[in-house]
């Protein structure tokens, strides 16, 4: 069809479901801003892109060229398809023609974009002949004589940073990579903005040991790095490559004009309820596709992606008298977890319009090219805005038109977005968060780094934990000591133990038992949670049951099936506190930051019925599979009238115990506390960029063994070992993220609670945003709020605590000097760690702290009022000590709780 043609059969299709569409917006076209060719650059590769067609370049191409000449490192943040890809090649090609030696390294997050990159690159190949430049692709599908071929000549190698770690930096002695280390003069790194969390966090320490090798070759590269637009684009391009860098922001590209459609879900008046955006999409794809509509839809985890695709493909199928001819080939699923044939094979036949749809997760949100596209359905606001501007620039490419439909979930950020799109539009983008120094992970790449050279004192420069590590891996017989330099003398390849994308190490295959074939591999904790007995999983539309999880064999075997239903499971959970590193109180807020223990458990599934969604029931599970994570958390402790309240409703926070909450059927709980955690979680999302799956919530307590007393907290976590940084960062944004918070529930549209603002809709809105304003002040009930009871509710009185008790409820003795405004309150909550020995209680501060304390009045003070909370032993001794090692103290600790577990390992 003609442009034309196409945009008006779009119009008319929404115009079918304009009921629904809540508003609007187009983004006006750009023009391009164009500068002449540098006239420094060399001529024959002028006359190499004028010949490709570039008689000028845009100004963000031309200001990469100079910048990278001069040796600086630079990240560029123009959009996408702004031609970011000849910044980069610009300035490499013009130094291999300088010096035939010299060597770049071109990393990229997945291998599709790496071959999609790589047919660029020969067009300059092709122009130089073979005799001046080469290139080539090195990654796990590459044959040995390639390998060898791409080791001795190639000037570009593109690869990904897994192959970094497990074959460039162990064997960076031989096979001819001393040549590429003594020699490589720029390591590009496209799509910077993939690179947080833990693969980001990973990807920072095999950058400190690519640096650590090249300068033991006597080299140090520079780097030139892309990322979409994020808030903090300089400082995640130093974190991840440990070098200053400067930026290019200001896009010279063109950019088509873009109608973005804010699409609310239909509400059901007979079934009290919205439709999901998985009915929604079901309905609108195949009006596209029988259409002729090239469009790529994005979902939010990889079932939706296949229950979407399945579901669509049923009603292309089954429906020839209204859509026509059957188009169920024409639409195909795109995620993680397939060959890279299957990629490829869908990649090829999207560009050839083989097929018109692919519904991906965010797999196809980097630049892989695949084609004009005519439109962009997004099935859920992806979480951060860069995604949003990622997933956008998908469709209008080649300078058409383009349309996008983001559809909002029942989820506070979806809801708000629909209701205030300007802030999607203008406001700035996240912050990118990665944790370099997260311990297990450095710990995991130091035993790599030592394996490569051996460790020494100038080391520390590169991992600053390096001194608490080494004497716990001479104690495991993994280091051998020789003239103050620490060598690897395990019995293991370390780097080939480090999984980078994975939470563990620990792989699990996927096999067809009647067909004995491997359908793909996945992580310890996915399978735990994805392959359960029973459990229906999806690949390609192709429904498989899951008949057993051998964990000591690493396999879980599966059959193919046809279900009219596939499985969530339900993961009931615990938390235990291991340790407080900071704490503070501002308002009626106290809040901590530090290590927890995450217990999880999968104790059954829920069947979810194909197309109505309907829940079938649910089976439990004979065998629970548990899995156990440390990792760093913020917990915030509801105030007291808010727990008084929500105890009065009926629908008090659950304390069942672990083992009670792994019984046959999940128990059913609306729960305020959880709309507290549902809106906070959405909040804090929101403001550190976390997906979904990088931050945790939940709600714990526990209860004082004389009084009774119940204390609630809210908690945040890291959905990593050791943490990430997005905890610690909501625990600095907090004030910000409850004020957030409350403006999510108070601008959802609905009345008076939804699964959106709230969790469900059974919860108050009118009394989860009154608990989130008594975290500022205590305030009365909403007068819409009526709770029966309350006024006869009272407090059970306090009593002391036993002597025995205290080293394990010492918070709870600080809580008690808050309340009752005790002398000594704020020195108390300074000490950096105690300890109980016999009639002794010893607590540690720095030395500014402890001076706060020398006089003799202040102790007698301090123990007055402990015995006002606490049954104090005969002769009882308060004893303050200096500690001016709190972080070393802290960091040993920690790592003597990874060492214990196996370095890290999820596998308990």
């Amino acid at each position: 069809m003609f442009t034309h043609q196409i945009m008006q059969t779009i119009q008319e299709i929404l115009a079918h479901y304009g009921g629904r569409i809540l508003s609007t917006k187009t983004l006006p076209a750009r023009g391009a801003t164009f500068v002449p060719i540098p006239e420094e650059m060399n001529p024959e590769l002028k006359d190499c892109i004028k010949q490709m067609g570039f008689d000028k370049l845009y100004s963000h191409q031309a200001e990469m060229y100079k910048r990278a000449i001069l040796g600086k490192s630079v990240v560029i943040t123009t959009g996408t398809a702004s031609g970011k890809s000849l910044s980069f090649y610009l300035p490499v090609i013009q130094r291999i023609l300088e010096n035939p030696t010299r060597r770049a390294v071109f990393i990229y997050p997945t291998k599709a974009l790496t071959k999609d990159q790589l047919r660029n690159i020969v067009e300059f190949v092709e122009y130089f002949g073979k005799h001046r430049i080469q290139a080539g692709i090195y990654d796990g599908d590459t044959p040995a004589a390639e390998r060898s071929r791409i080791r001795q000549e190639a000037n570009i190698i593109l690869t990904n940073p897994d192959m970094i770690n497990a074959t460039f930096l162990p064997n960076h002695n031989r096979y001819g990579f001393p040549h590429l280390f003594a020699n490589l003069d720029f390591m590009v790194i496209d799509e910077l903005h993939t690179y947080r969390g833990a693969f980001g966090s990973h990807v920072s320490n095999v950058m400190r040991r690519m640096l650590r090798i090249c300068q033991y070759h006597g080299n140090t590269p520079r780097f030139l790095c892309s990322s979409a637009t994020i808030a903090n684009p300089t400082e995640l391009a130093k974190n991840i490559c440990h070098q200053e860098f400067e930026l290019i922001e200001k896009d010279g590209s063109p950019a088509p004009e873009k109608e973005i459609h804010f699409w609310q879900p239909e509400y059901i008046k007979e079934a009290q309820r919205k439709r999901s955006v998985t009915e929604e999409l079901k309905g609108l794809l195949p009006d596209l596709i029988a259409n002729g509509i090239r469009v790529i839809t994005f979902c939010m985890s990889r079932r939706e992606t296949e229950v979407v695709t399945k579901e669509c493909r049923d009603i292309l199928a089954q429906d020839p008298l209204k859509l026509g001819p059957d188009f169920s080939d024409k639409i195909s699923a795109y995620r993680g977890g397939y060959t890279p044939l299957e990629r490829a094979r869908i990649e090829k036949n999207l560009v050839e319009g083989k097929i018109y749809g692919v519904v991906s997760t965010s797999a196809l949100e980097l630049g892989i090219d695949i084609g004009a596209l005519d439109m962009v359905v997004m099935g859920g606001f992806p979480g951060t805005r860069a995604s949003f501007w990622q997933q956008l620039g998908r469709a209008g490419r080649k300078g058409n038109k383009a349309h996008a439909v983001l559809m909002l979930k029942e989820k506070p950020m979806d809801q708000y977005v629909g209701m205030n799109p300007n802030w999607l539009l203008e406001s700035a983008s996240e912050n990118a968060v990665i944790d370099k120094n997260n311990l297990y992970i450095q710990l995991a790449h130091i035993r790599a780094a030592s394996a490569e050279l051996p460790l020494s004192i100038d080391d520390i420069a590169s991992f600053p934990d390096l001194g608490e590590i080494i004497p716990l891996l001479q104690k495991e017989g993994e280091l051998s000591e020789h003239n103050a330099q620490y060598q690897w003398s395990g019995q293991i390849s370390p780097a080939h133990e480090i999984s980078l994308r994975n939470i563990t190490s620990d792989t699990v295959k996927v096999v067809d038992r009647e067909k004995e074939h491997t359908i793909t591999t996945v992580d310890l904790l996915q399978a735990k949670k994805e392959f359960y007995p029973g459990a229906i999983y999806l690949h390609d539309s192709i429904q498989y049951k899951s008949l057993d999880l051998d964990l000591e064999g690493k396999t879980a075997w599966v059959k193919q099936v046809e279900s009219n239903y596939y499985t969530e499971p339900h993961k009931p959970g615990n938390i235990d506190i291991l340790m407080e590193h900071e704490q503070q109180e501002k308002h009626r807020i106290y809040s901590c930051f530090g290590d927890v223990k995450v217990s999880v458990l999968v104790s059954g599934y829920k069947m979810i019925q194909f197309n109505s969604h309907q829940n079938l029931g649910y089976e439990s599970l004979s065998q629970i599979l548990q899995s156990q994570m440390d990792t760093e958390a913020c917990w915030i402790q509801i105030p007291d009238n808010v727990v008084r309240v929500f105890v009065a409703t009926g629908k008090a926070p659950s304390l069942e115990p672990l083992k009670e909450m792994a019984e046959d059927k999940p128990i059913p709980r609306f729960d305020y506390t959880e709309g507290l955690v549902h809106c906070l979680k959405a909040a804090a999302s929101m403001r550190v960029m976390a997906t979904y799956s990088d931050l945790g919530g939940d709600i714990f307590g526990f209860a004082h063994p004389k009084s009774h007393q119940h204390k609630h907290a809210i908690i945040l976590f890291d959905e990593y070992p050791g943490g990430l940084g997005f905890s610690e960062k909501a625990y600095e944004y907090l004030n910000e993220i409850i004020q957030n918070a409350g403006q999510l529930v108070k601008d959802c549209p609905c009345k008076d609670g939804c699964p959106a603002c709230v969790g469900d809709h059974r919860i108050n809105k009118h009394l989860i945003l009154w608990a989130l304003r008594s975290f500022y002040k205590e305030i009365p009930l909403p007068d819409n709020v009526k709770i029966d009871g309350l006024a006869n509710y009272r407090a059970t009185p306090f009593q002391k605590m036993e002597w025995n008790q205290v080293k394990d409820q010492w918070q709870e003795v600080l809580n008690r000097f808050d309340r009752e405004n005790l002398f000594g309150a704020r020195f108390l909550k300074q000490s950096s760690s105690l300890e109980v020995k016999g009639n002794k209680l010893i607590l540690y501060y720095s030395d500014s702290s402890l001076k706060l304390a020398q006089k003799p009045d202040v102790i007698d003070g301090i123990r007055s009022e402990l015995s006002k909370v606490i049954l104090l032993p005969e002769n009882f001794e308060l004893i303050l000590c200096l500690d001016d090692s709190e972080a070393n103290l802290r960091n040993q600790l920690k790592l003597q709780r990874i060492m214990s577990s196996g370095k890290g390992s999820l596998n308990n």
